[in-house]
């Protein structure tokens, strides 16, 4: 599997060639969630193949990538993705991306809109609630306590979990969030809500959303965030699917019928 630099830092990817190429292919980019990595999108990397170029990304910090000192807001981790586009030859590329990847997504859409094809957002943590702010800026200081490595479980299994999340997808998402250092957990966390490129709060985000001028295929589990895409989206193409059963990983949780949507709505996105 490949590496690049960029800005100094040495970034993994995994790039599987389309299995099919009984019609042109898309370029796909599947961009991971805070604390996560490129296996998080096990269930939807065999499909998207068979059809698609696909490329899952660990962002710097995360799984195999380098984990730098700074670079940590949700910017740099935008330009990292601009700079692998071209690298990889991907441009112009449909973004697949979760939770906090969406942000990146978003930024990196409206930053360079000539790599971005499409989005495809799976519950994106854009476009909070702002009175959410006094609870997330004690959860940044606790995340650089003692009590780190608990701290993050528990944000887990309290925000992230349902009483329908699987066990074995409980288990391995406790165990993911401890083999991110606790520093980097850290950063990675504070600079996504509070950061100079954060979009995780409404103010903030829906003048970034409202600049995508690509198509938008966004999941949601909760219906006020699904009415803030709604009005925010632009391009004729886009859906907004709710799945308020699921927890926050609706891509895994629910997996066939994510692939089944997804690849659904590849097959007629604008060329």
């Amino acid at each position: 599997m490949p590496y690049f630099e960029h800005s100094g830092v040495r970034l993994f990817y995994a790039d599987y060639p389309p299995a099919s190429s009984a019609r042109p292919p898309l370029n796909l980019l599947l961009v991971h969630g805070m604390w996560g990595a490129a296996e998080g999108w096990i269930y939807q990397i065999p499909a998207l193949r068979s059809h698609h170029r696909t490329v899952a990304v660990d962002l710097r910090g995360h799984g195999r990538s380098g984990s730098p000192p700074t670079g940590y807001d949700v910017g740099d981790h935008a330009e990292d993705l601009a700079a692998l586009i071209r690298h990889a030859g991907l441009a112009p590329v449909v973004v697949l991306a979760h939770s906090m990847g969406c942000s990146v997504a978003t930024v990196l859409a409206a930053r360079h809109p000539d790599l971005v094809r499409a989005l495809v957002m799976i519950d994106p943590d854009y476009a909070g609630d702002p009175g959410d702010r006094e609870w997330m800026a004690r959860l940044a200081d606790d995340l650089e306590g003692p009590d780190a490595d608990q701290i993050a479980q528990d944000l887990f299994s309290d925000r992230f979990h349902t009483p329908g999340t699987p066990g074995h997808l409980r288990t391995w998402h406790l165990l993911e969030v401890l083999s991110r250092p606790a520093w980097v957990r850290a950063q990675t966390f504070r600079h996504s809500a509070f950061g100079p490129g954060s979009l995780r709060f409404l103010p903030q985000a829906e003048p970034v959303l409202r600049r995508r001028r690509q198509p938008v295929l966004a999941f949601h589990r909760h219906a006020a965030r699904a009415q803030v895409e709604r009005m925010c989206l632009s391009h004729d193409y886009s859906q907004v699917v709710l799945r308020p059963q699921a927890g926050h990983f609706i891509h895994q949780e629910l997996a066939a019928d994510v692939n089944d949507s997804l690849m659904r709505w590849l097959s007629a996105l604008p060329r």
